[in-house]
């Protein structure tokens, strides 16, 4: 299988998690810019979940997800295998709690 880097800048402290183990996963939210960049089957805009207007989500086929801290040039970066990319709520202390009750997409990494 052909490597397939997704490319995913942080800022601290969910960088820093990243690097020492803590945090195992990323979230992004379910917004149009998200549902292109992860899915091939979804391209409308939705508020709950995908499966509520795209039956079945298809992910693209990411194998790595590429951390960058912030934008420059120079900018520490690490790279982690993905495991699996799901529809799903965060977990306390893995994101900001206003999150905690919303759905997001979750990339689970290694």
């Amino acid at each position: 299988m052909e490597k397939e880097v997704l490319t995913l800048h942080l800022a601290e402290p969910w960088y820093s998690m990243i690097v020492s183990a803590e945090k195992m996963e990323e979230y992004r939210e379910i917004k149009p810019h998200w549902i292109k960049r992860l899915t091939t089957n979804c391209e409308v805009p939705y508020d709950v979940a995908a499966e509520t207007y795209c039956g079945k989500v298809l992910y693209r086929p990411y194998t790595h997800v590429l951390f960058i801290n912030g934008y420059r040039k120079d900018s520490p970066r690490i790279e982690k295998e993905i495991e699996s990319i799901t529809i799903g709520k965060p977990k306390k202390g893995l994101c900001p709690d206003k999150w905690l009750d919303t759905e997001f997409f979750i990339i689970k990494f290694k």
